[in-house]
């Protein structure tokens, strides 16, 4: 009897053990893979390493056994993310962390900007579990709207800096995942995704 449940933990652990390499893999080559038909990713060097990081971040990426999987991974984490850099703008505007009058006031269009996008992930998100993977590009598409146009407010002739740029610009990478890997999956092989 020990000897058998000694073989059942060993081919538990087994199957585990591929499971994760199976999900590795497949995150690695998604992110890898999105740089090399789109030049939006030039901008972001890091974007490889970044993206792999952060699906590899959320538990769920284990359980990725092909790039709809992923898709909703990287949506996840998408909203998650935007909510805690939503939490950090609030935090500087409760404790009066910011520069001027105009750094506030800035930081205020931010949260409303961070709002709408958090809408159309949510909407997005839920395109996704529809199969709707078109509607869902193009919220994601324009979810990216709140961190391009809250480091824009903090730009220019204000003379104002942003103290969430560095959080922005990783959310703007965030929110990207989702809609390239579907445009990905366009180029690859059109009309396949979800089926």
């Amino acid at each position: 009897m020990k000897m058998l449940m000694n073989l059942v933990t060993f081919v538990l652990l087994f199957n585990g053990c591929a499971a994760n390499k199976v999900a590795d893999a497949l995150i690695q080559k998604s992110c890898k893979d999105v740089p090399k038909f789109t030049g939006l990713v030039s901008q972001w060097p890091n974007f490889e390493k970044d993206c792999v990081a952060s699906i590899k971040k959320n538990p769920e990426s284990q359980k990725a056994r092909n790039i709809d999987d992923l898709i909703m991974v990287g949506a996840n984490n998408a909203i998650s993310y935007l909510k805690n850099v939503k939490r950090i703008v609030e935090k500087i505007i409760k404790e009066r962390k910011y520069k001027s009058s105009l750094s506030k006031k800035s930081l205020e269009d931010c949260l409303k900007l961070y709002s709408k996008s958090s809408h159309l992930l949510i909407s997005g998100l839920s395109y996704l579990k529809q199969g709707n993977f078109d509607e869902a590009k193009n919220a994601f598409k324009d979810a990216q709207e709140a961190p391009i146009f809250c480091e824009l407010k903090f730009n220019g002739d204000n003379q104002q800096i942003s103290p969430v740029k560095k959080e922005n610009n990783f959310l703007l990478i965030m929110i990207s995942i989702p809609g390239l890997f579907i445009m990905k999956v366009d180029i690859d092989s059109p009309g396949t995704i979800n089926k």
